[in-house]
């Protein structure tokens, strides 16, 4: 008897713990498109000069060697006089021969430089964005607490620098750790998202019936923690409006935040029919409406309780 309340207890315990849940926000990738246009011109010179200056002289040990032979002749007491004053006067020549000599040489170098460019580029730039949509997550939160679901929080996701489409593994993230305690995880992936608007005529008035619509259609995977394999998958469409009727004069301005709250809602309806449909959901949060495809309740009388009025 004591086994079998223990092993009661344990499955009790399994249970409660195959309960827990983590819904993530909507993760997507968007693509920013930007035209771009460059034209750029330059214009560089430079210039750079050199010049050398040479100059050389003569020896004037030549003027040594005529004062030298003049005093020799004198030495000589005037003779060979004739002899020695000619090649004192030869000396001489000589010397101012080599004072006319003298030599320069320069040499000059002159370089002039330029460069120019130019230019011009335009086209288009693709710029990819991944993040996370939030507050569309929260009513499909809170049916699955109220199907009787444990919620872990899960924690955000944050794009890196030169994110790739490996935003997207969630597998990985459970790995990382990013869901501690749950076991299983729903996990959304905004497949197309577009905002419309149009203004139709209500005949017989001068009034306009003014339409948005905020469309949404997302990816959903179901993954069990454990065996990390899709237990569910499937997509759904959510649309949120916001309508007004007015005059031609008025300029409407729908709002942003009402369309999301009922696509919100919508989208938590559209969750809740396929978990069921897929046997994940014993219970519905929400009645689906007729027609649905999903089992309606159904209500058991006592006879003995009815009242017949007449």
């Amino acid at each position: 008897m004591k086994k079998l309340a223990t092993g009661l207890f344990a499955m009790v315990l399994g249970l409660a713990q195959a309960q827990t849940i983590a819904v993530t926000d909507l993760s997507y990738k968007k693509e920013v498109r930007e035209f771009f246009y460059f034209e750029a011109a330059s214009d560089k010179s430079s210039e750079s000069g050199a010049s050398s200056y040479k100059a050389s002289g003569h020896d004037r040990s030549t003027s040594n060697y005529a004062a030298s032979a003049s005093a020799s002749a004198t030495a000589a007491g005037g003779r060979n006089y004739g002899y020695a004053n000619a090649n004192a006067q030869a000396s001489v020549a000589a010397s101012q021969r080599n004072d006319k000599a003298f030599q320069e040489q320069s040499n000059s170098v002159y370089a002039n430089k330029r460069e120019s460019s130019y230019v011009k580029t335009f086209g288009d730039k693709v710029r990819v964005q991944y993040s996370e949509l939030m507050g569309m997550s929260g009513d499909v939160r809170g049916a699955l607490i109220k199907s009787g679901y444990k919620l872990m929080q899960a924690r955000p996701s944050v794009a890196q620098n030169g994110e790739t489409d490996q935003f997207f593994d969630v597998v990985g993230k459970i790995k990382n750790g990013q869901f501690p305690g749950a076991q299983y995880v729903l996990y959304g992936v905004v497949a197309a998202m577009e905002a419309t608007g149009n203004r139709e005529p209500i005949q017989g008035t001068n009034n306009f019936m003014y339409k948005s619509e905020l469309n949404l259609t997302v990816d959903y995977s179901l993954i069990d923690t454990k065996t990390m394999q899709a237990v569910a998958a499937f997509t759904v469409m959510a649309t949120g409006d916001d309508n007004r009727i007015d005059n031609a004069q008025t300029t409407f301005r729908p709002s942003t935040a009402k369309m999301m709250k009922n696509a919100a809602s919508e989208l938590s309806e559209e969750v809740q029919k396929q978990l069921y449909a897929q046997g994940f959901l014993k219970a519905l949060a929400v009645q689906a409406p007729a027609g649905s495809g999903v089992p309606q309740p159904t209500y058991r009388d006592d006879p003995s309780t009815l009242k017949v009025y007449k």
